[in-house]
């Protein structure tokens, strides 16, 4: 038995050393591979996409004053930034569809949030949310991160802009599927639920004005009106050709409004418009509105016959029928109104017109218009300073008006419509410096933490470095949510 096992076993055993011979053979051990010296090669580093929105230095031509440039897709009229936690917050002007979030800081984007409605306009932020209107329609509401929370389809179309207190938005729209009814309403800010509805003589001027437990409006067509905001009954509705949204302080509202004189023409007379600051108390619909004389000009810019062929109502009608608005055809708009009183026949034109809006600030009433900025004792309507900055390199045009101004930090900034901005000594009117960024300024510029943000007509956002941190506190057109100033 044994004997028999022995050669099973060893032809077992020469087939065992024949496979690993085998094996080793076919798959040799791997040897050592020499370590090459430093430097090692580095892998290629990701390369950051170039953001279209790259901001560019900016940099004055006397080089007092630097910044940044942010060019916004698309070259459309912007409105005034609202700066709120470190944060930008702009339309892409009117026609376009876009909202960003840029860092105030660096210019940088942050976010972009697609609206489904044209024409985003001037933002208001409180409480960590965004209210914005676009031209087309809806009201939206998103937060400071760029989500949406809530829209609401109000009317076609929404020229001015919405104005928050309280937790409430109040808004101004066009009853476009009724009967054509302007509204003012009140809405939660953060679910949207209406609290109020109250019937408007008309479109509104720029936006609402909030002061105490009352909401104050011009209307295109001069009227003046005065609510309770908290449950939206009308308080008093007055005639009284404003041009502007109200300043309210020490209970009276200060308004600039609109009178035609006569004037002699060679034989003939004919009728010179004319602008000036007024005021009446707030308390009493009864009220008489007080003209501050002393502030009267001349104010060609609310003549739409003299208005009618210059380049900015021609450019204001090509941006109306790129949105649909073409010729006569304004939708639920009613433009005779705004022709007869503010010289304005386009969508476009009242969505961005802003009238020589006052402000009070220490009782002192500042305000702009024309080429002219000026500032008034509140109390007596006696005349400090004026300043007309009317650039004398450049003709002079109908249109040559500045913006509103914002007062902070005993300085008064305006922007113009011909490329400038401009720090003012707010007790004496002289000019601290100027700087020509190239592009015309329409809307109010924001002051915040030594930096001046604005938005021009061609669709660029500039800050401004002033070096002075204590220019601050100017967050928003009107200065905050309510649009009374500081």
């Amino acid at each position: 038995m044994r004997r028999g096992l022995f050669p099973i076993a060893a032809a077992f055993g020469l087939l065992l050393a024949a496979g690993l011979s085998q094996s080793q053979t076919q798959y040799p051990p791997y040897g050592p591979y020499p370590v090459p010296p430093p430097p090692y090669p580095q892998p290629p580093r990701p390369v950051r996409p170039v953001d279209p929105m790259e901001p560019v230095p900016f940099r004055a031509g006397d080089g007092r004053i630097t910044g940044w440039k942010v060019a916004i897709p698309g070259g459309r009229p912007l409105a005034t930034p609202a700066i709120a936690e470190g944060k930008l917050y702009l339309g892409g002007g009117f026609g376009s569809h876009e909202f960003y979030g840029l860092d105030a800081r660096s210019g940088r984007r942050v976010w972009t949030y697609h609206t489904a409605d044209d024409g985003p306009t001037a933002a208001v932020v409180e409480d960590g949310l965004i209210a914005f209107n676009t031209e087309s329609c809806e009201l939206e509401i998103l937060s400071t991160g760029g989500r949406p929370l809530w829209k609401k389809w109000l009317g076609d179309p929404l020229m001015s802009m919405p104005a928050m207190a309280g937790g409430r938005v109040y808004m101004a729209f066009p009853d476009s599927r009724g009967r054509g009814t302007y509204y003012l309403a009140a809405f939660d800010l953060r679910g949207g639920d209406e609290i109020w509805r109250a019937a408007l003589p008309g479109e509104i001027i720029t936006a609402p004005v909030i002061e105490g437990d009352r909401i104050y409006v011009s209307t295109v067509g001069g009227m003046m009106v005065a609510f309770n905001r908290r449950d939206g009954t009308c308080l008093w509705e007055e005639a009284r050709n404003a041009t502007s949204a109200p300043a309210i302080w020490n209970e009276r509202a200060f308004v600039s409004r609109r009178e035609a004189t006569q004037v002699r023409v060679g034989n003939s007379v004919a009728a010179q418009q004319t602008e000036v600051l007024a005021t009446q108390a707030t308390a009493s619909p009864a009220s008489p509105m007080v003209d501050l004389k002393a502030t009267q000009r001349n104010a060609d810019y609310l003549d739409y016959a003299k208005r009618a062929g210059k380049p900015a109502e021609v450019q204001s009608q090509a941006y109306d029928a790129a949105v649909g608005f073409g010729g006569a055809s304004k939708g639920s708009a009613l433009m005779a109104p705004a022709q007869a009183n503010l010289g304005q026949a386009s969508v476009h034109g009242i969505w961005s017109y802003q009238g020589s809006k006052p402000f009070v600030v220490n009782g002192r009433l500042y305000s702009s218009m024309g080429a002219t900025a000026q500032c008034v004792d509140a109390p007596t309507g006696r005349v400090i300073w004026v300043r007309n900055l009317r650039d004398a390199r450049r003709p002079g045009y109908t249109d040559d008006i500045l913006t509103p101004p914002a007062v902070v930090n005993g300085k008064v900034f305006v922007g113009t419509r011909w490329g400038f901005v401009y720090a003012l000594n707010a007790e004496t009117g002289a000019v601290i410096w100027q700087v020509d960024i190239g592009e015309p300024v329409s809307f109010q510029p924001a002051v915040v933490m030594g930096r001046v943000y604005v938005g021009t007509d061609r669709g660029s956002v500039f800050c401004l470095e002033t070096g002075d941190p204590r220019d601050d506190g100017w967050t928003m057109w009107g200065g905050n949510a309510r649009h009374n100033g500081r």
